[in-house]
């Protein structure tokens, strides 16, 4: 059984099949603290640096890749552990097209701020080891959305897709791993045009803007999947949604039926009637609240159950049997030591395996303070505990 093949039948629960062996990713930092430690470097992997900021994708972070142009996916510790083929993204512009131009303002030793492709104001590390500052916003009212729109959201696919898309298109077919699009949320590019605090106060000051923003990247996204769907079939699709911090969601369940719910079903209606079931947002925080919402609107699935946000697999997995999962490891205990990494494991591993519907790996990227000698212990644990319940 292929990568592709397990990935579908343990997402259909279906019995006696192995979960699938994959990690999330790493920061380029951890990556580089392991080398100094023990992890052996292949010719095939770049020199990264701590200065260099960012990450190497794990397995399922579903990567980018198109006509043979990778971005940097882990080879090293993939190798080591035995891990298995990870998902691909078709990577697809749901955001400005044409993009802006970047432009640079001000800059010091350590800083830039910077106009980026979407039209926001944000002040950056150059070493891109941290969370921008977000200063401004392209959209403020509806004279600013009605020029962002008719300028970077048009009802036209050109630019949307990668050059020579009728070619590359032909590339993911036959395959053996799992494909899908990693596609934008409902809320996610509202915030990313309006601001996160004035986007939750225009739920009330402005509903009618927020409804033909809705509206119109609805109509650009359906017609984008269309033209997906017409080519290659799809294992998946994963929404970026991050509308909830540590203690709760962003905005209510009452909200969310009323400003996402609508346009959620015109997505999540054409994907089901296109064969693609396995549909999952991605949203940080304690989305406890949100879960019901986003299976009345279609969503399928959800990822990643931050622990350190009162996410627990295990509870959820009892409230939602049917629920597709994806992660819920604390990464934070990893860098506990053996006994941490034992409770943590213990305490998750064997109840979500007979479950089923599940793929175990760490919550979020493994940080730099995760030391080499932890990650090996968890690592191989993890994929002992793995090999052991499907033996029994």
């Amino acid at each position: 059984m292929d990568a592709r093949e397990r990935f579908q039948a343990i997402m259909h629960f279906e019995p006696g099949v192995r979960t699938l062996k994959w990690e999330f990713g790493y920061w380029n930092a951890a990556i580089d603290r392991w080398y100094e430690e023990g992890l052996p470097r292949s010719p095939y992997s770049p020199p990264f640096g701590q200065a260099a900021g960012g990450a190497h994708y794990g397995e399922g972070l579903p990567f980018p890749y198109y006509l043979g142009t990778f971005r940097y996916r882990d080879i090293d510790v993939h190798q080591i552990f035995g891990l298995e083929e990870g998902a691909v993204n078709i990577p697809l512009n749901w955001r400005f097209s044409p993009p802006l131009r970047e432009r640079v303002l001000e800059e010091d030793q350590y800083t830039r701020l910077l106009v980026n492709t979407d039209g926001v104001t944000l002040r950056q590390r150059k070493d891109s080891d941290s969370i921008p500052q977000f200063i401004d916003w392209p959209v403020k009212d509806r004279r600013t959305w009605k020029r962002v729109k008719e300028e970077h959201f048009r009802l036209d696919l050109s630019g949307r897709f990668p050059n020579r898309w009728e070619s590359a298109s032909r590339t993911y077919t036959p395959r053996e791993y799992p494909l899908g699009v990693r596609m934008e949320g409902f809320f996610s590019i509202p915030r990313e045009l309006i601001g996160v605090e004035k986007l939750l106060m225009m739920y009330y000051d402005d509903p009618v803007l927020l409804h033909d923003i809705a509206e119109t990247l609805a109509d650009l996204w359906l017609a984008m999947l269309e033209e997906v769907v017409s080519k290659v079939e799809l294992d998946f699709i994963h929404i970026w949604e991050d509308m909830a911090f540590k203690n709760g969601p962003l905005i209510s369940p009452r909200l969310f039926r009323e400003f996402l719910t609508p346009y959620y079903k015109r997505i999540t209606g054409f994907l089901h009637a296109h064969g693609v079931d396995i549909i999952f947002v991605d949203t940080d925080g304690n989305c406890w609240k949100l879960i019901e919402p986003f299976l009345e609107a279609g969503v399928t699935g959800l990822f990643p159950f931050e622990v350190n946000s009162g996410m627990d697999v295990v509870e959820v997995r009892q409230k939602f049997p049917r629920l597709l999962i994806q992660r819920g490891l604390d990464k934070l205990k990893i860098a506990e030591g053996k006994d941490a990494i034992d409770a943590e494991l213990d305490s998750r591993i064997m109840p979500m395996l007979q479950a089923g519907g599940y793929i175990p790996f760490m919550d979020h990227l493994v940080p730099p303070d995760v030391s080499w000698e932890n990650f090996c212990y968890y690592r191989t644990r993890l994929n002992a505990l793995i090999d052991q319940y499907f033996q029994m």
